[in-house]
């Protein structure tokens, strides 16, 4: 009878530790997805901070911006006098293209003078 008793008592020692394991594994799996959660929680906290003190400061650009813009208008104030300057270098070109032709024309003609 004591035999009987050891074995029923084996298996619910038995079945009491598969019990056991399977409420440890469900344990196990429910730290683990909380602990998800919280690392989820963590990161989110943290990008938030970051968005929240990020911010660009557009002033050095924007200096660039302005000294560039002094610049080109300096540049088209030289640029309005160096198109003169080029105008008046085409008119002194032609002119002298016609002197030019004017001299050749005297030196073929054999009555020139």
């Amino acid at each position: 009878m004591k035999s009987k008793n050891l074995k029923k008592g084996n298996k619910m020692l038995d079945k009491l530790k598969d019990n056991l394991a399977s409420i440890a594994a469900l344990i196990a799996a429910v730290v683990a997805i909380g602990g998800g959660f919280v690392k989820y929680g963590e990161i989110t906290t943290k990008l938030s901070q970051i968005e929240a003190s990020q911010g660009v400061d557009f002033a050095p650009i924007e200096k660039q911006i302005d000294e560039l813009k002094k610049e080109i208008d300096s540049l088209s104030a030289k640029g309005s006098d160096t198109h003169t300057k080029s105008q008046v270098n085409e008119k002194e070109i032609q002119l002298l293209k016609l002197q030019i032709q004017e001299i050749q024309i005297k030196a073929k003609n054999p009555l020139g003078g």
